[in-house]
């Protein structure tokens, strides 16, 4: 990130506004309404969302420069849902929605389906573990890669 104060303090203010907003609703928030929230224009939290991608801090959509990605959470729904307190929350891959009961230090209930053959896998978290479940989780492509195509991994 610039070691520019001033973009570094909204650089910062960005991302826990992206953040507390997915976390209080499920999704992270478009770049307007991050812009009313910190104070800023649309073009100065267009610009900070750039920087925290170029610091794999969130992931954009391609065209047009809104948070995709806020990992854990995603901004679309997808295939991994973790249900915490009522709350839905779409996590980007089986990691991630595994990471959201963990972030957010509650119990989740979550759904996902086999990769291979799409049949429900069902999962549940209590007092931060995984409960027994039947099933493999596999990783195709090593952790250290994910960044190469962070969307398609």
């Amino acid at each position: 990130m610039s070691t520019d104060p001033a973009t570094t303090t909204l650089d910062q203010d960005v991302r826990r506004y992206v953040y507390d907003q997915a976390i209080k609703l499920g999704l992270p928030p478009s770049i307007a309404e991050t812009a009313a929230a910190v104070s800023a224009t649309p073009a100065e939290v267009e610009a900070s969302f750039r920087r925290l991608a170029d610091a794999r801090m969130l992931v954009l959509q391609r065209d047009s420069g809104e948070v995709l990605m806020a990992n854990p959470f995603s901004a679309v729904p997808t295939a991994f849902v973790a249900e915490v307190d009522g709350q839905e929350y779409y996590g980007n891959c089986i990691w991630d929605v595994m990471g959201i009961p963990a972030m957010l230090g509650r119990d989740a209930n979550i759904r996902a389906s086999c990769g291979d053959c799409g049949t429900a896998m069902p999962l549940a978290v209590r007092d931060g573990a995984l409960q027994p479940a039947q099933g493999i989780v596999h990783f195709a492509i090593p952790a250290a890669q994910w960044w190469r195509d962070i969307v398609f991994n």
